[in-house]
C-alpha cells in the first residue's frame, strides 16, 4: 500500500499542513527576489548619477593641482576654513598628496586630496595620518574622486581618519547646488 501524497484537501486534509508552509516559502522568496532586484536597480541608478555629475564637472580629467582647488572649494562650501600648509616652498613644489589644512568647529584636519583612477589603498590613509602629525592637526582626511579599498577603510576606522569618496563628493555637490538655488530670489 503506497502512501497518499495527494494535495487534494477533500481526500487528504493533512496536505493543507504541507502546502501552506511551502506557499509561504515561495511568497517569501519572491519578495526577497523583488527586493534584491530593486536594490540592484537603485544602486545602478546611483552609480550612473555619480558618474554623470563627476563627468559634467570633468573631475576625472583634472590634474592634481586642479583637483586640490576643487576639493578646497568643496570644503569651503561645507563650512571649513581651508589653507595650504606652509612648508616654506612655493605651491608648485608642494607635495600634491597632502594638499590642505581644513578647520571646522575648532577641529583641524590634514587633508589629502588625491585624484586617482583606481581605489586607494591604506597608503593614502597612512600619508594623511603622517600629515596630521607633521602639521599638528587634530584629525586626518582623505578626499578622492575614486573609492577606497577595504584595507584603507579598516585603517581609517582604527585611526579616526575621515574618508570622502566619489559618492560623498557628489553629495557635497548636491548640497552646494541646493544651497545656491535656495539663495536665488524670484524675479519681480
Amino acid at each position: 500500500m503506497s502512501p497518499n501524497l495527494s494535495f487534494d484537501l477533500a481526500a487528504n486534509p493533512a496536505s493543507l499542513c504541507l502546502s501552506l508552509p511551502i506557499l509561504a516559502l515561495f511568497v517569501f522568496l519572491g519578495y526577497v527576489a523583488i527586493a534584491f532586484i530593486k536594490d540592484q536597480s537603485d544602486a545602478r541608478q546611483q552609480r550612473e548619477r555619480v558618474e554623470e555629475v563627476l563627468a559634467s564637472l570633468g573631475v576625472d580629467r583634472m590634474r592634481q593641482s586642479e583637483f586640490r582647488r576643487f576639493v578646497a572649494d568643496l570644503l569651503r562650501q561645507q563650512g571649513y576654513t581651508v589653507r595650504i600648509p606652509d612648508s616654506g616652498r612655493d605651491e608648485r613644489a608642494l607635495d600634491p598628496g597632502l594638499a590642505l589644512i581644513a578647520v571646522k568647529e575648532g577641529v583641524s584636519y590634514a587633508v589629502c586630496a588625491i585624484r586617482h583612477d583606481k581605489p586607494l589603498s591604506l597608503g593614502a590613509v597612512k600619508y594623511a595620518n603622517d600629515g596630521r602629525t607633521r602639521y599638528g592637526c587634530d584629525r586626518a582626511m582623505v578626499i578622492t574622486n575614486a573609492a577606497f579599498r577595504t584595507d584603507a577603510r579598516k585603517l581609517a576606522d582604527a585611526t579616526g581618519c575621515v574618508l570622502v569618496d566619489r559618492e560623498e563628493i557628489v553629495r557635497w555637490i548636491a548640497q552646494r547646488d541646493a544651497a545656491s538655488s535656495s539663495r536665488i530670489e524670484p524675479a519681480k
